[in-house]
């Protein structure tokens, strides 16, 4: 069954625009509230990958709060289908930009933030095609909608956690340490 209520092509290039330019805005916001913590903990506060992830998140999961509530009352798409679809943009998004990040500064050497930008933008294009695609042909699934839930608060919680504490790795380090 195909859902008619999904994204069009260019409600997916309109929102992609909106959310990177949010994520850019987002990117310095935590330093101009005097590095708050509650602020911290929703936006980067160091320049590792790690970090930039939020970035890739909670605009994500605000603007697809948003977007249900608009497009519920217009729209018969399950809240099920709904929260599946947000589960696995929610990793589609963040997933792409490590995977790219990791790609071009590892394979290349190179280091840009032309590029780090840019792949703030892909990832939400990528994020908002797979989103549109389960909205378009998804079924309700209760099941698939808990686990969706449940990956998605595991995700929150994650970022939250290790924003106090953050393992040593070098996905949460920086070069300014």
């Amino acid at each position: 069954m195909k859902n008619k209520c999904a994204f069009t092509n260019i409600e997916i290039l309109i929102n992609t625009i909106i959310l990177g330019i949010v994520a850019c805005i987002s990117h310095y916001v935590y330093d101009l509230s005097g590095n708050k913590l509650i602020i911290g903990l929703f936006n980067p506060v160091n320049e590792s990958v790690w970090e930039h992830l939020k970035l890739m998140f909670f605009p994500f999961l605000s603007w697809w709060i948003v977007i249900y509530l608009k497009k519920d009352k217009k729209c018969e798409i399950p809240l099920t289908i709904w929260i599946e679809s947000a589960a696995v943009s929610l990793v589609a998004a963040p997933l792409s930009v490590v995977l790219l990040f990791y790609f071009y500064s590892g394979a290349f050497g190179i280091e840009s933030v032309f590029i780090d930008i840019l792949l703030a933008f892909i990832g939400y294009f990528i994020a908002l095609c797979v989103a549109s695609h389960f909205l378009k042909f998804s079924v309700p699934n209760k099941c698939a909608a808990i686990v969706s839930a449940v990956v998605i608060v595991i995700i929150f919680i994650a970022f939250i956690v290790f924003t106090i504490n953050p393992p040593k790795l070098p996905i949460f380090s920086f070069k300014g340490k």
